[in-house]
């Protein structure tokens, strides 16, 4: 697919912001996320005529308004972002190709020329028209400032106000997450190490790849994983986590001859909604890790679906009780979180890791401009970063048209041959299928 950049520009907040916001305190859980870009594509058909970017441009200038830590920059060896308006990166491109084609066999390959990074600048957005009048909007958010939470606050922020033409009244919280979770001068070396095995592993070639589970798949991993007593109704999440967690543990050992002693999931969960009282419109990095282990039979590939789903579940609930959640405030955040690294590392030593997040329900598939919902959201990965090589699996509801999940996996080429070969992982997954248009 060729593309050509029309125009490249700077956006910056519509008013300036006022001198008491200047500063922007961040928390302790914006620190210890990797140095990694959040990015998507939201991809329309039939978008209005091309005159209406003044509009989008617009509307976009107005969000930086609401979002202004977002525009600024990170002040260097501190834990504030200087609010100064230095804006974000808006270009236009041309895509010489009707994105009905593109998605009929949509090459997941090409999905980075509809995304523009620079590294200087928090945010990016790229804003790309198909010869048929679709349209693509790829946004880059650096993942120190914003989880994908607050990346879809955002954009639907900036689509209500293009669609709307007047600017919602402001509810965001841009200052509860520094007081809950406040910030620290320094990261010991025990951390340090454990979130560099949380987020990066080694190798040389990294894949990433699609799978889609439509709803009678869903129902039917739902059924599996949920047929033990302890857990008789898993959600979608937990049970298609577990299946494919299963699945990639199955991989690891079929390409090293043999299974990890001990396997770590860490699947990134949204404290919004947990905490107490619940901080629903908290900014910036609001997520913690739920982390468990599964002790492998290094003889065996009979991996219990169910007994997986009930390891999920349970380290899930252990964030829907307020007095767990209160190990988590305040300074004692940190602790806790030095305290699990080093004693992870000290009793499990080197264990293969995968980690997941779920986007799922955070909006992203309701970012109507006024074309209408988005007909399917892309979540772009990349492969390495300064620490090495990114691994992860990023589940998305799948389209407008749909009930169903992706699975967008990034992960070591020989272990994702394995996965895409996996006959029983097939009977519920289907690789990277067409994007249909209703």
């Amino acid at each position: 697919m060729e593309t050509i950049i029309l125009s490249k520009q700077k956006v910056k907040p519509s008013k300036p912001t006022p001198p008491h916001l200047k500063n922007h305190k961040l928390c302790f859980l914006d620190q210890v996320q990797p140095p990694v870009r959040i990015k998507t594509i939201l991809f329309y058909e039939n978008t209005t005529p091309a005159q209406n970017q003044n509009n989008l441009k617009n509307a976009l200038s107005e969000t930086l308004t609401l979002f202004y830590p977002l525009a600024g920059e990170l002040k260097e060896g501190s834990t504030f972002v200087d609010c100064n308006d230095t804006g974000v990166v808006y270009v236009e491109a041309q895509a010489k190709t009707c994105l009905s084609y593109f998605l009929e066999n949509p090459d997941l390959s090409q999905l980075k020329k509809l995304m523009i990074d620079v590294e200087c600048h928090f945010v990016s957005f790229q804003v790309t028209r198909f010869e048929c009048g679709g349209m693509a909007i790829g946004a880059s958010m650096f993942h120190l400032v914003s989880d994908a939470n607050t990346m879809s606050a955002f954009l639907n922020t900036w689509a209500n106000i293009a669609r709307e033409r007047i600017m919602p009244l402001a509810s965001l919280d841009f200052t509860s997450s520094s007081l809950l979770f406040p910030p620290q001068n320094h990261l010991p070396q025990e951390l340090s190490a454990f979130l560099k095995t949380l987020f990066f592993k080694e190798g040389d070639q990294f894949l990433q790849r699609r799978f889609v589970f439509d709803s009678k798949a869903i129902a039917a991993i739902k059924l599996k994983g949920g047929s033990s007593s302890t857990v008789p109704k898993p959600t979608r999440v937990q049970a298609l986590t577990a299946l494919i967690w299963k699945h990639m543990m199955l991989a690891s050992k079929a390409v090293k001859g043999s299974s990890s002693p001990s396997c770590m999931l860490n699947h990134a969960v949204n404290l919004r909604p947990r905490l107490h009282p619940p901080l629903p419109n908290a900014s910036g990095n609001v997520v913690w890790f739920a982390t468990t282990f599964y002790e492998s039979e290094i003889t065996s590939d009979n991996i219990d679906l169910s007994h997986l789903v009930g390891l999920v579940r349970e380290v899930f609930e252990t964030f829907s009780n307020g007095e767990n959640l209160k190990e988590l405030e305040g300074d004692a955040s940190f602790t806790y979180l030095v305290n699990l690294a080093t004693d992870t590392i000290n009793s499990f030593g080197k264990v293969d890791n995968y980690m997941f997040t779920s986007w799922c329900r955070f909006g992203l598939d309701e970012v109507d401009f006024g074309w209408g919902k988005p007909i399917w959201v892309a979540p772009l990965l990349d492969p390495t970063c300064s620490l090495g090589h990114v691994q992860i699996v990023i589940l998305v509801e799948s389209g407008r048209s749909s009930d169903g999940i992706e699975a967008w996996i990034l992960r070591n080429k020989e272990e994702i041959l394995e996965l895409e070969n996996d006959e029983e992982f097939l009977q519920y997954a289907s690789p990277n299928p067409s994007i249909c248009i209703p």
